[in-house]
């Protein structure tokens, strides 16, 4: 693991290695979420436009390949969340300490925005059952993100304080 970015290039983060090289973060953020839910499992699966799914005909079911330079998103603190124009709801966060399930890495280019993709080939029904997992671990953050003007909404005063220190 490189604990510096380099330019246009991205680090990829194991699960052991994600505390090391956020070391001063509380913890990383996912926004979209509501009250109940982070919203990290799509009932219809993941996007295509963040991790790679395709057919494998030897096990004749859909897999998802690592590509280094896509991944569901996250950030690093909840002001990059609020400066992104599609990012609105509930934030959640996952907690420092917390581990990836086995088979998950972080594809960092850019220190605040790390992008959740796989480390081997899996099967989509595999990398569903390890974002349950994941999402498990994502705690309310108890702040909103206003959709269309990216305001902070805090569920209560010094919300954003604490979840920024967690």
């Amino acid at each position: 693991m490189k604990s510096k970015l380099e330019d246009s290039k991205y680090t990829i983060l194991k699960p052991d290695e994600v505390w090391q090289f956020y070391s001063t973060v509380a913890g990383i953020y996912r926004g979209g979420g509501n009250s109940s839910s982070s919203k990290i499992v799509r009932a219809n699966g993941p996007r295509v436009k963040d991790v790679n799914v395709i057919y494998d005909p030897d096990y004749q079911l859909e897999v998802v390949i690592p590509n280094p330079s896509k991944g569901l998103s996250f950030a690093s603190n909840i002001q990059k969340l609020a400066n992104n124009p599609v990012i609105s709801g509930h934030v959640w966060i996952l907690p420092k300490g917390e581990s990836l399930p086995e088979g998950l890495v972080f594809n960092v280019k850019d220190y605040e925005h790390p992008l959740l993709n796989v480390s081997r080939k899996m099967s989509l029904i595999e990398f569903t059952e390890k974002l349950k997992v994941l999402s498990n671990k994502l705690k309310p953050a108890r702040i909103k993100i206003e959709k269309g003007t990216g305001r902070i909404i805090e569920e209560y005063p010094g919300a954003l304080r604490k979840a920024e220190t967690i």
